[in-house]
């Protein structure tokens, strides 16, 4: 979620009621002659108070779960999410008197700014990665079918250096691509949605064996790599010199397919930093809820 003019009035009441809490924090505290008590009644209000703030945060996976039912929107649920947990630290401060205290609620208090800094890590993502995806992925596609697409772009290359160079027996993965595509063409002939593929040369350029060696050596292994894997362009200068008058375009279309599967390669790197702060932020998120309820428990009890 972007930080936008939309959070105006909640950073406002944020910062105010932090502001009173903090002044009642400090009358408090000077007015304790033994300094301030988790167990004192002020101490317990901003307990509970920072423990609900928590609670209602936390109340946004359940959320998620019901989207069946009406429960207010998802726009209103994550400023909830975030407004209120980023609330709830000051008031943790000031029911511990800002101080550790046992194993407990050493470990307790460890674990609550762990998960408070991963929820401010992907939020500070969220603020950056659109940005991010439009200057480094402007041929930014969706996550589901960036697979799709990378195959897609591996048979494009094989389809472009075929027609040029002939049919080569190393790329067995796109010429069983390109004979189901003629195949499912066959079966529908009047699906407007399938276009006319070049078939290859016959017979090939003599010129284009260059061309076909720096494929199969160079530009198929790349488009061909695992999704996700970040890697330059291959370096395209010298077959470019190489290259007659009957297949220079060809290059060209060729480094520009290795141009969108490297972009594709940063867009799913991209969404791994949020998919991978989820794995972490989430099931903090729990074991922290686990310790603050052991955390109220024994102070029931004693």
């Amino acid at each position: 979620m972007l930080i936008n003019s939309d959070h105006a009035r909640w950073i406002t009441g944020s910062v105010v009621v932090t502001a009173v809490a903090a002044a009642g924090y400090g009358y408090y505290a000077a007015a304790s002659p033994y300094g301030p008590s988790g167990g004192s009644w002020p101490g317990l209000f901003f307990g509970i108070t920072g423990t609900s703030f928590m609670v209602v945060a936390g109340l946004l996976s359940a959320r998620k779960k019901l989207l069946t039912r009406r429960l207010g929107s998802a726009r209103v649920w994550m400023q909830l999410h975030i407004w209120l947990g980023l609330l709830a630290v000051p008031f943790i401060w000031f029911h511990s008197g800002f101080g550790l205290g046992g194993p407990l609620t050493t470990a307790l208090m460890v674990l609550f700014y762990i998960v408070i800094a991963s929820g401010i890590f992907g939020l500070t993502v969220q603020q950056f990665l659109p940005a991010m995806m439009t200057a480094r992925v402007p041929l930014e596609t969706l996550r589901s079918q960036v697979d799709h697409v990378s195959a897609g772009l591996a048979v494009d290359a094989y389809e472009l250096v075929s027609s040029v160079a002939g049919a080569l027996s190393g790329a067995t993965e796109e010429q069983a691509s390109l004979e189901a595509e003629e195949q499912a063409a066959k079966a529908r002939p009047g699906n407007w949605k399938q276009g006319r593929r070049l078939p290859p040369a016959e017979p090939p350029l003599a010129s284009a064996a260059a061309l076909a060696t720096f494929y199969l050596g160079t530009i198929r292994p790349y488009l061909r790599r695992r999704a996700g894997v970040v890697a330059p362009v291959p370096d395209f200068r010298q077959i470019r010199l190489e290259a007659t008058e009957e297949w220079r375009a060809t290059v060209e279309k060729l480094q520009a397919l290795c141009e969108e599967s490297r972009q594709l390669a940063v867009q799913v790197r991209l969404h791994s930093w949020l998919h991978h702060w989820l794995l972490i932020h989430a099931p903090l998120s729990l074991a922290m809820f686990v310790l603050a309820a052991l955390h109220i428990v024994f102070a029931l009890q004693y």
